[in-house]
């Protein structure tokens, strides 16, 4: 290969959780990213998708196989099976059963969000406080942030105070750490994103057919 010769590397459509995992990065904006939600046993069962295709995109918009699931499972049981594959063809039912559908996801990013341990406001600040203490290379440990504090002791990365973090981004803890920050934003972004998407859809339905 001759010597400065521009190379194109190809990661296929792996989500960020999968390059994080595989390759040990995270993109700012991927176009493939995912954000995969967990349904009831019983939904999983109305349908042949396996659950890799039940998502978010990057931007919130539920996937087709989520939609579709979803439709189904708003619908009641005894209509079910005279309209599935009318369901699979990428219809909507009707204006109760969209809105449903978008009131459900909802509540389910809500959830998901209300269960993890941080907000993303939060990690937004973690984040920000990483980026900016780091070159500050001598801190008392009470100028920081609990969970950063408590990310240096479990690696004991810290001593006696004045804390000094001179050698701390040398250290690959830190280095996948604020890795697995940088993918938690990015989740709860796409949640949060979703949650926008389907309120203003449920919102225009409502308005359209009143």
């Amino acid at each position: 290969m001759r010597t400065l010769l521009q190379i194109l590397l190809s990661y296929g459509t792996y989500t960020n959780l999968e390059l994080l995992e595989h390759y040990g990065f995270v993109l700012t904006d991927n176009p493939n990213d995912k954000a995969f939600i967990p349904l009831e046993p019983s939904m999983y069962q109305l349908c042949s998708w396996s659950s890799d295709l039940i998502h978010i995109g990057k931007e919130g918009n539920p996937s087709f196989a989520l939609l579709s699931t979803l439709r189904l499972w708003a619908t009641p049981q005894d209509m079910r099976k005279s309209i599935k594959q009318y369901v699979y063809s990428g219809n909507q039912l009707s204006p109760e059963n969209e809105v449903s559908v978008m009131e459900w996801l909802v509540h389910k990013c809500l959830l998901l969000l209300g269960n993890l341990p941080t907000s993303l406001e939060s990690d937004k600040n973690l984040l920000r406080f990483v980026d900016n203490t780091l070159e500050d290379c001598k801190m008392e440990s009470g100028e920081m942030p609990l969970e950063f504090l408590n990310f240096l002791q479990s690696k004991n990365l810290i001593g006696e105070k004045p804390c000094l973090i001179t050698s701390l981004p040398k250290t690959r803890y830190f280095h996948k750490w604020k890795l697995a920050i940088k993918w938690r934003l990015h989740f709860k972004a796409m949640l949060y994103k979703c949650i926008e998407y389907c309120t203003k859809t449920r919102d225009k339905i409502i308005s359209q057919n009143h």
